[in-house]
């Protein structure tokens, strides 16, 4: 499935229906091992690693990566104006559809109702935020301090939660995860300014190896 051909409106339903299902499996690992009444920092190395990459797959930031993978993802070889609708139109759907996929799957684990609350809460904030997210994804591909800005969404938005809502630290993956999000945050931060030289219409090129004759 090309991401700029005319199947393009599908990457943000199926970037999101992964995430959601991924989320509610990664969350319920300790139900199917029956390990729910054990302490969380007592439970076996298949929910401690399910732990760690439920802490991951839970926070916003990860939620909002997604928005802005599928807005990055869709705006290839479009024109701008295309760009950044197409962008606007993926950021909407991968949460939308993010959230459907999340709640339907915890309805298979857990039974109930699937359209609560928490569903209605999440799927206005999906249809509020998304779209911008999706439009920031399309962003980056553009030049000069606009593209900067767009790519450095993610990683400071995952810098900031990590500094105002850590993982609870009852849990044994609280401190690998926060570590790896910080590095992981550090990290696309230097290859963003890495970027810009390369992306920068005034730089001067490269050396060609010396004077011309």
């Amino acid at each position: 499935m090309s991401c700029s051909g005319r199947l393009w409106w599908m990457v943000g339903p199926v970037v999101g229906t992964l995430l959601g299902v991924v989320d509610s499996v990664v969350n319920h690992v300790p139900v199917v091992l029956g390990e729910v009444g054990t302490a969380r920092a007592e439970r076996g190395g298949w929910s401690q690693a399910a732990e760690f990459a439920s802490l991951v797959l839970d926070a916003g930031w990860a939620w909002a990566a997604t928005a802005v993978l599928a807005g990055w993802l869709v705006s290839r070889h479009a024109p701008p104006v295309a760009e950044m609708l197409r962008g606007a139109l993926a950021g909407g759907l991968a949460l939308v559809f993010a959230t459907a996929a999340y709640y339907g799957a915890d309805l298979l684990f857990d039974g109930g109702a699937w359209w609560g609350m928490a569903t209605r809460y999440w799927l206005i904030g999906s249809v509020l935020f998304g779209p911008p997210l999706g439009v920031a994804g399309a962003l980056i591909r553009l030049p000069g301090r606009t593209g900067v800005a767009a790519a450095l969404v993610v990683p400071a938005g995952a810098a900031l939660q990590m500094a105002l809502l850590p993982p609870p630290p009852d849990s044994l993956m609280a401190e690998p995860v926060r570590w790896s999000i910080w590095i992981a945050a550090a990290a696309a931060t230097v290859l963003v300014a890495r970027g810009i030289r390369g992306r920068n219409p005034l730089a001067p090129p490269a050396d060609s190896g010396g004077p011309p004759r």
